[in-house]
Parts: structure tokens; C-alpha cells; sequence
């Protein structure tokens, strides 16, 4: 197992951690952005399986489909992931339950045993709200009383869809960032691509932002990641190319994209500004 930089905390993939100077800076919260299909949920997995193998305690906390398919192809041994499954569909209790009740029958299992549920706009439907608030209160019980090392939120982009208040809903999402901040666990929050004429708090907030890009060139899709910031620490720049492989995801961090990706990733995205 290679030994991590001092002081850092490796992502489970080589390449972005070269990108990074040595991994992440520990008990941080980043941000990882794409689009769909990009590999998100996958990297999100697979640092938290980096994490279990070195023997620390990881979480992933829920709030879309727990990642049974991802957990299947790739073959990884996620047993010592533990998921909090937040996602309505997984609680049946009712809107007039109050938030110390919504956090005191959170659900904590191994992902192993996780298993795919109802799609979203199906379970909101059916099931009560998740609010910012509620998640905030039931991650404040569960590392009140589990010390983990490493933690992974997917996504934020559905805690907000699924959220039917949305007054206040920034500032709501800066309180929780703040509160996993201090919670000094190392944190990747899965979200969707950002709005480049909208400055999003977790954007703001976050330590660094790690992002997948995933374009269709004639027939064949083209993958490349970049760090568009990071926060303490020099970065590569440049975006490399990325695979998704039988292994998870990987990265090349010595070797530059296509000119041609290159240019159509400087006209869909905010790269080269």
C-alpha cells in the first residue's frame, strides 16, 4: 500500500492525488462536480474503499440510491463502508415527527448490504421531506458517537430537489458546511455541475473543488478531470484524462488531453477563464 504524503489524505486514485501535490488536506470539506454519468458516486466510493483499507472508518451518507450497481461491477469489499441511508423512502415516519425523532431512527448499515431503492421523484412523492436541518441533526448524533475519518455526501444536488422548503436554503447549506467543517472529518460532497452564473455556498465554502468531465466525441466518450481549486495547497492545473475501468476510476496525471477535447471542454465549461 503506498504511504500518503504527510499530512494528506489520498483520494484512492493515484492521479488526482499527484494532481493534488499528495492528497487531500485532511479533515476538509471538498467538493466533487460533474455531470451525470461523469463518476462521481464512483470516486466517492472508491475513498472511502481507500480509507477502509487503510483501516479508518468511513461513511457514506445517502441521499440518493445507495451505489448497489457501482458496489457490484467494480467488486470492491465495502463491508466497513458504513452508509446512512437519509433518503425519505428509508424512514416511514410522519411530517409532524420532530427533528431529534427524525435523527434518532437514521439508518446505519453496511454498504454491502445496501440495495436499490425507488427513484427520487417517485420516493418524494411517497415519503416526507428530508430538509438541510434534519441531515444536519442526524450527522450531528451519528459522528457524536462514531469517530470517522472520511465521509462522503451524495449529493447535495437532491438534498436541495428533495428539500420542499427551500426559504433560506443557502444559508442553511452554509450552517451544515460549516458544522463538517468543524467536524474535522476529510469530506467529499457529491453535486451536480455547478451554474457558472450562480455562486453556490458549498462552492464557496468548500476547500477545493475536484471536477469530472464527460463529453461524447464522434463515437466515443472522452473523460478528463481537473482541480479548479484547492485551497492551501499548489495543484496541477491542467486537465487530465480520466478512465472508468473494471478497477474504478484512474487518471493519468502525466499526460495532457486532445487539443480537440481541449477546446470543447474551454467552450461548455468555466476552464480557461
Amino acid at each position: 500500500m503506498k504511504e500518503a504524503a504527510e499530512g494528506r489524505v489520498p483520494t484512492g486514485v493515484a492521479g488526482i492525488d499527484e494532481m493534488l501535490g499528495g492528497g487531500l488536506i485532511a479533515g476538509r470539506p471538498y467538493v466533487v462536480s460533474g455531470t451525470t454519468g461523469s463518476g462521481k458516486t464512483t470516486l466517492g466510493v472508491q475513498f472511502l474503499h481507500e480509507g477502509v483499507k487503510r483501516g479508518e472508518r468511513a461513511l457514506l451518507v445517502a441521499i440518493d440510491e445507495p451505489p448497489a450497481e457501482i458496489v457490484r461491477s467494480l467488486g470492491w469489499d465495502v463491508g466497513k463502508i458504513r452508509i446512512l441511508d437519509v433518503h425519505p423512502a428509508a424512514k416511514a415516519f410522519s411530517k409532524r415527527v420532530s427533528l431529534v425523532e427524525v435523527a434518532a431512527q437514521r439508518s446505519v448499515g453496511s454498504l454491502r448490504e445496501a440495495g436499490p431503492s425507488a427513484k427520487t421523484e417517485a420516493m418524494k412523492q411517497a415519503s416526507p421531506e428530508i430538509s438541510v436541518q434534519s441531515l444536519q441533526l442526524m450527522l450531528k448524533q451519528e459522528l457524536g458517537e462514531v469517530r470517522y475519518s472520511r465521509m462522503v455526501i451524495d449529493s447535495l444536488t437532491s438534498l436541495k430537489k428533495l428539500s420542499e422548503n427551500m426559504e433560506d436554503m443557502n444559508s442553511s447549506i452554509m450552517s451544515i458546511l460549516r458544522f463538517i467543517s468543524e467536524s474535522g472529518v476529510t469530506t467529499l460532497m457529491i453535486t451536480d455541475l455547478p451554474d457558472p452564473t450562480v455562486l453556490e455556498p458549498e462552492i464557496f465554502i468548500c476547500r477545493g473543488e475536484i471536477r469530472l468531465h464527460k463529453r461524447m466525441v464522434g463515437n466515443r466518450i472522452d473523460r478528463c478531470v481537473t482541480v479548479e481549486k484547492f485551497r492551501g495547497s499548489a495543484h496541477d492545473t491542467l486537465p487530465r484524462p480520466m478512465a472508468i475501468t473494471e478497477m474504478g476510476v484512474s487518471v493519468d496525471p502525466h499526460r495532457k488531453i486532445p487539443k480537440a477535447s481541449l477546446k470543447m471542454l474551454q467552450a461548455f465549461t468555466q476552464y480557461g477563464r
